[in-house]
């Protein structure tokens, strides 16, 4: 009995010390592990925008067909990645200046031209129309404002700070520069360029904005209505298996190379190869063919007409072989056309200014078709699904600004010049101003104006 009672004590003692263990070690355990964080565990919110362009920045990452072909706010690092042989002309337009000199402020005056020229510069990240001479008739307006659409666009969707730069831009099918033998010409920026002339830089065509003139009414709705459309986005061997063309062949400068291709086409099996006249309502309407008509045929003919031919990137996006002659205009993405016969060929290019063998070349593809495909999926890889994607051309277009700042002799002046007693006032209008106004100066209230040469 007595034995008992001593016992009792020691056990009560023992139940306390374990019971005072088991909470020390609970303790040191729920330091260890804190509760799951309510925000950290939360569901990831709906895919936006913003959020579905995060995975940009990754190091990881590369450019992807469908997914990056309209993202135009790629990084500088994502857009050489993404197109890493699209800077030729830039590079061939920076040696040059480096060469003869930096870029000079006389060399951006457009005085030396009397009508489709543009002074303007970006300052901040902002684009500025400084000039405008002789834009308002119905040729180079619409050029003028797709170009500065475009311009605009690449400016204001950088991911980066741009250099501030001043420049020049003409909306001539040809810059008509009047250079003499043996002295350099004007140095301002165009859509196409002899090989001679070395003075220009060249920027995206217009038309990669818009070209409703012929039915175009963006450039981006031509590729969606092509992917879309039966005809333009069937495989190779479902599409016609003939030669098309549609355009004028008299009044042009190319008279003789149009004249060409209609005496060796026409009668031809292959051939769907029409001449129009644009003066006749009748004849368009029976002859006339959608862009996205043309991308039906498996060959598309191509050939230059006053000066460089603007269908031929729309052509270059159908997935078929498009068949050229020698071409004596260059446009920023020619470097990239490959005509070698070789497994990388993507268009059939002649070495003449002719089509004199055209039967002979159309009788080889369509005894090959395999070998047709070929060239035909190197350009629907090449061009529709790269470089001729509107990804590229805003990076061409940094590009470009990067390239010009690089020689640029001088630093952009954002005021005019001070007068006596007054504020100092920006140098022309800013982009959002212009396209509404269309004018760099005016009075407030403005008075009643007619915009366009060809308003009635």
């Amino acid at each position: 009995m007595a034995l008992t009672v001593t016992r009792r004590p020691l056990l009560y003692l023992e139940l306390f010390s374990l019971l005072c263990l088991i909470i020390i070690l609970t303790a040191l355990w729920k330091s260890s592990h804190p509760p799951p964080n309510p925000i950290a565990t939360a569901p990831p919110p709906p895919t936006t925008h913003f959020s579905a362009t995060k995975p940009l920045q990754s190091p990881q990452w590369s450019f992807q067909y469908p997914r990056d072909a309209s993202n135009h706010g790629l990084s500088e690092a994502q857009c050489l990645s993404a197109f890493p042989d699209l800077y030729h002309e830039i590079d061939r337009a920076v040696a040059h200046r480096r060469a003869v000199g930096n870029i000079t402020l006389s060399d951006v005056d457009p005085a030396w031209r009397g009508d489709g020229v543009i002074r303007a510069m970006i300052h901040h990240n902002n684009l500025y129309i400084l000039e405008a001479r002789g834009v308002s008739d119905h040729n180079h307006r619409p050029r003028l404002l797709a170009t500065l659409h475009a311009i605009h666009r690449a400016v204001v969707v950088s991911q980066e700070p741009l250099p501030d730069i001043e420049f020049t831009f003409t909306v001539h099918d040809y810059a008509e520069l009047g250079e003499e033998e043996g002295k350099p010409g004007h140095t301002t920026w165009a859509y196409a360029r002899l090989e001679k002339q070395e003075s220009l830089w060249l920027m995206p065509d217009f038309n990669m904005w818009s070209w409703p003139d012929v039915g175009i009414r963006s450039y981006g709705e031509f590729r969606d209505l092509v992917l879309e459309d039966e005809e333009g986005a069937a495989e190779f061997v479902d599409k016609i298996p003939k030669l098309v063309w549609r355009g004028a062949v008299h009044g042009l400068a190319a008279d003789d190379l149009r004249g060409s291709l209609m005496e060796h086409a026409q009668g031809r099996e292959w051939s769907d190869v029409q001449a129009l006249d644009w003066g006749n309502k009748s004849d368009i309407d029976a002859k006339l063919l959608s862009m996205q008509q043309h991308c039906g045929y498996q060959y598309l003919a191509q050939t230059e007409g006053n000066t460089y031919s603007g269908r031929l990137k729309f052509l270059l996006n159908c997935g078929s072989v498009v068949v050229a002659h020698k071409m004596n205009f260059v446009e920023p993405y020619h470097h990239l056309l490959d005509s070698s016969r070789g497994e990388g060929q993507n268009i059939v290019r002649f070495k003449d200014r002719d089509f004199k063998q055209l039967q002979e070349t159309m009788e080889y593809y369509l005894a090959r078709p395999l070998e047709a495909q070929r060239i035909a999926d190197n350009s629907a890889r090449v061009f529709r699904e790269r470089y001729l994607t509107p990804a590229a051309e805003a990076c061409y277009w940094r590009a470009l600004f990067r390239g010009w700042a690089q020689v640029q002799g001088f630093e952009v002046e954002f005021y005019r010049p001070e007068e006596h007693g007054k504020k100092r006032k920006p140098r022309g209008v800013p982009f959002e101003s212009y396209v509404i106004m269309e004018a760099v100066d005016w009075e407030i209230p403005p008075r009643a104006r007619k915009i366009c040469e060809y308003d009635l």
